[in-house]
């Protein structure tokens, strides 16, 4: 099966959830049953940033997939999302998407697992569910405060005179700079290409922050961490995270995938869903 017909089918087969985002909605894709793991995408992305996990992690757990307040299907936010204050911003991100999770879920406690950017909000999420949070697991997250490496070149850019293929072949051209050490398949780069069109948030700029820093300290859950060893934005600090991730949590299970990029669980997705299973199951 081709990943454009497993994107559909999947969004065929989803409980399509919508909760308050000021005037409009937050749309939430939900498939399984069983305990509630919530699932924040990255920037510029959407519920499928997880489509090569969905189908196994949903044998497990009665899986909760947001599409962000600005990005995907979800309506804006109620606020000026501003680039230029990320602090302000991002915990307000966080406030409609707590809103969002508690609207589903109630007082039932959840595992919560962000992917780069929703790994950033999803740590003052994680602080606002206090004691129904399981367990918060960060999966290739930036936003530390310390130098990196940065891309080994630009990012192309799309014009509005463009064609479509022309579009897509940027999408494959970024995905292979930042986002993926495997072959970028060109429903992949079209499924993104989708999503960077409907995207109206702007969070590209939040790795050159600390924003994470806060939100992350004040987490009380047990904390996992999972990345790709070639990640381009842990470079190279993936010692330091790890470091970090135990301080706060001495029992903080931390996880490596080589060979994998930035989006691990779509680079290495059967390795990637052994060890978010790994990491959430129970603790010695």
């Amino acid at each position: 099966m081709s990943l454009l017909e497993l994107a559909k089918q999947l969004e065929a087969t989803a409980e399509v959830i919508r909760t308050p985002s000021g005037d409009g909605h937050m749309v939430w894709h939900a498939w399984g049953s069983g305990d509630p793991l919530v699932l924040l995408h990255g920037g510029s992305g959407a519920w499928n940033h997880w489509l090569q996990n969905i189908e196994v992690l949903s044998q497990h757990y009665r899986l909760i997939v947001a599409d962000i307040p600005g990005l995907g299907d979800s309506d804006d936010p109620p606020f000026q999302f501003d680039p230029r204050d990320y602090p302000t911003s991002v915990v307000k991100l966080a406030e409609v998407m707590s809103l969002g999770i508690e609207n589903i879920l109630g007082d039932a406690p959840f595992d919560l697992c962000g992917f780069s950017f929703g790994s950033i909000a999803g740590s003052y999420v994680a602080v606002a569910a206090g004691v129904r949070l399981k367990s918060f697991s960060l999966v290739g997250a930036s936003a530390f405060g310390w130098p990196w490496d940065g891309l080994k070149k630009p990012f192309l850019s799309m014009h509005h005179d463009m064609t479509e293929d022309e579009r897509v072949a940027v999408q494959r051209a970024n995905l292979a700079n930042a986002m993926l050490t495997s072959e970028v398949d060109e429903d992949i780069a079209r499924i993104q290409l989708n999503n960077v069109n409907r995207a109206r948030l702007r969070s590209h700029l939040i790795t050159e922050t600390d924003v994470l820093l806060p939100g992350l300290r004040a987490v009380t859950a047990p904390l996992n961490g999972i990345w790709g060893r070639e990640d381009i934005y842990a470079q190279p600090n993936l010692d330091l995270i790890e470091a970090l991730l135990r301080e706060l949590d001495p029992k903080a299970r931390f996880e490596i995938i080589d060979g994998a990029g930035h989006w691990v669980m779509l680079d290495a997705p059967e390795e990637f869903n052994a060890r978010l299973l790994k990491v959430l199951g129970p603790r010695r």
